[in-house]
């Protein structure tokens, strides 16, 4: 289910307006029905009164392909839904930042916290085929025009990494004091990569690991898609921690004159997953561009 279709019949009645909310804006429809993604949080004001009588339907992706042998299979990256009237704005937007030589003259990461609810189980994976409004737009504009955006979840201690599959921390290696140690370190030895940020003070190299890439964030990094992990940290007493992984989009971009000239990442194979039997389906295209590149 990824949202809700509310009919409202013309009954007689006062009061039982419905507001919807997201990102402390709210929106008070007056049309006779509207639909919405299951994460808008939303409120029937009470009726004062007469009858207010309203007719729901739950919204689901056709996951089966076509109805009936005159339809077409949609793209299950792209769900009809999922566009937004502001795709060909932001390709275009987009699209100009490339052709200025000034920005990011020489390539970049940028990445983007997602603005919608997914559901997320033991694997990343599933998130591509049913990104939704402004994430979808996101998507869909940066691969239209060339490029190969990623999902990673992002971790953030000390320092910050991203990897593209899920972290079982408490099977995390420890060292000679029983400690889990750095939780970044753990992240890259599991084949992410660390990643810096400029708006965060650069770290003695004695004190944490040295970078790899620097993220700039187009969009905040956002907590709705977190994904939490328990470990057992040992000193004078036992303790339990939680590494905390938040689901991020990133693209990777070329320097000014051939924006495409950028390193690609091959995408983690996500056999640890056994409630996706679709994953393969479901993973990002490899076939943007040219060449491979392997971060670890």
């Amino acid at each position: 289910m990824f949202g809700s279709l509310v009919i409202v019949f013309p009954t007689p009645h006062e009061g039982g307006a419905l507001l919807l909310r997201q990102l402390a804006a709210e929106h008070q429809p007056t049309i006779g029905y509207v639909a919405f993604f299951s994460d808008i949080e939303h409120e029937v004001a009470p009726v004062v009164s007469g009858h207010r009588i309203t007719l729901t339907y739950n919204l689901y992706f056709d996951d089966d392909g076509p109805i009936s042998a005159n339809d077409t299979a949609s793209d299950n990256r792209s769900p009809p839904l999922a566009r937004a009237s502001n795709e060909h704005s932001f390709r275009e937007a987009f699209n100009s930042l490339l052709a200025n030589p000034e920005f990011l003259e020489d390539g970049g990461t940028l990445g983007f916290g997602l603005r919608h609810i997914y559901p997320i189980k033991k694997s990343i994976q599933h998130v591509y085929s049913v990104l939704k409004g402004s994430d979808a737009v996101v998507y869909e504009s940066v691969r239209a025009l060339g490029f190969q955006p990623m999902l990673y979840l992002y971790y953030e201690e000390y320092q910050c990494a991203l990897i593209d599959k899920m972290i079982d921390f408490s099977m995390a290696e420890h060292d000679e004091n029983s400690n889990t140690g750095n939780m970044i370190k753990t992240v890259r030895d599991e084949g992410g990569i660390v990643v810096d940020r400029r708006d965060w003070e650069s770290m003695d190299e004695d004190d944490g690991i040295t970078p790899e890439e620097t993220v700039e964030w187009v969009t905040p990094v956002t907590t709705f898609n977190r994904k939490g992990s328990a470990y057992a940290t040992y000193g004078n007493e036992a303790n339990l921690n939680v590494a905390y992984g938040d689901v991020c989009l990133v693209v990777r971009i070329g320097g000014a004159g051939d924006r495409l000239a950028y390193p690609r990442v091959s995408p983690e194979d996500a056999d640890d997953d056994d409630d996706d039997d679709d994953d393969d389906e479901n993973s990002p295209p490899v076939d943007v561009g040219q060449g491979g590149f392997e971060h670890g």
